[in-house]
């Protein structure tokens, strides 16, 4: 399915309208809209950035889940005065 977007007009409250010649038009000012792609430049960039910050968390929780699972041996530590 294809997205289109009048570059004008603010993307919350667009409707759309068809001319004769099937060309679509933004109702509120009359300009024809424009095909948006669904991957663009942006999208990615704020993908990557994304992703840059979230996977140190994501590693640090699967790192502390992993280290609950393990028995390690207690040492005993005692103060004695001789």
């Amino acid at each position: 399915m294809n997205r289109y977007s009048c570059p004008y007009c603010s993307s919350h409250y667009q409707f759309h309208s068809r001319r004769k010649d099937s060309v679509l038009l933004c109702v509120q000012c009359g300009e024809p809209l424009t095909k948006e792609t669904f991957f663009n430049p942006t999208r990615i960039i704020a993908f990557i950035a994304a992703i840059a910050f979230i996977s140190p968390l994501m590693i640090m929780v699967i790192d502390f889940l992993d280290n609950q699972n393990k028995n390690y041996p207690q040492i005993q530590i005692s103060f004695d005065k001789k």
